[in-house]
């Protein structure tokens, strides 16, 4: 498109010049008033033609705020300089660069005043380190934080890192913790179901994957886990319930029924 446009902008320059030049030499009978017409043609294509492309201006601030708003509230709202420092590492963060964006938190907690930069600079390291599976780091990180402020979605976060480092009983508790300050957090319930359903206490995962549904009824993997859990169980019209609603939110079902033959070849 944009050579096109060049293409016919020096078209159109040309046909000017061209009739320009036509009423001066050839006919005799350019009047001031066309030339005039004439130059302002030719000055608009050059500036067209010149004209830098305009930029997408985003506000990361306003963007990151509505996103972040829990983590980010009033941090360094009393100086500009280092409010945008923040929303600049949160804007690495954004672009799945996070070792950018702890490079620049951790220049800026030795910058920090009040326990709103604290917090903000401690959250997006423990989540910058999360996104680099340094999940011991992570957990230190969401833990200064969850001191600091109750959040249910860092101690959920918390709970996938414990999770990761082999810890069930602490992400048990972390998961916990997270319902506790939160009943409709749907991921820390599905979380606790897959921990029993890893233990294979399908009574207590069926549990938690219907109250996480409770939460979000089209959480696929909720309905993925009750359908096999309620199969399992020998819980046959459950199971068709559940398994008809996993399909609807587009999981595949052969992975549903593979699952329940792989784990009792005799239902």
């Amino acid at each position: 498109m944009k050579i096109l446009r060049i293409i016919l902008i020096i078209l159109v320059a040309a046909a000017v010049i061209g009739l320009l030049c036509w009423q001066a030499f050839v006919t005799k009978d350019l009047e001031s008033g066309n030339l005039i017409r004439g130059i302002l043609i030719l000055a608009g294509l050059v500036l067209a033609l010149v004209r830098p492309k305009r930029r997408k201006v985003s506000n990361k601030k306003a963007l990151y705020q509505k996103a972040y708003g829990e983590y980010v509230q009033n941090a360094f709202c009393d100086d500009s300089k280092l409010e945008k420092k923040l929303f600049d590492a949160i804007d690495d963060y954004n672009q799945n660069k996070p070792a950018a964006a702890v490079a620049k938190l951790t220049k800026l907690r030795k910058e920090c005043q009040r326990t709103a930069d604290i917090y903000a600079v401690t959250v997006f390291t423990a989540l910058c380190c999360d996104d680099m599976k340094a999940y011991e780091e992570a957990v230190r990180h969401y833990q200064a934080a969850l001191q600091i402020r109750p959040s249910s979605s860092l101690a959920s976060n918390m709970g996938l890192c414990f999770q990761r480092l082999g810890e069930n009983e602490k992400a048990m508790a972390a998961y916990e913790r997270a319902v506790q300050l939160d009943s409709n957090n749907a991921n820390a319930y599905n979380n606790i179901s897959v921990l029993y359903f890893r233990e294979a206490d399908y009574e207590s995962a069926l549990e938690y994957a219907e109250a996480a549904l409770d939460a979000n009824p089209q959480m696929p993997q909720a309905l993925s886990a009750a359908a096999i859990c309620s199969a399992l169980l020998g819980y046959q019209e459950e199971y068709e319930s559940y398994y008809r609603r996993a399909v609807a939110t587009g999981y595949d079902g052969k992975k549903i029924k593979g699952a329940i033959k792989a784990l009792d070849p005799e239902v």
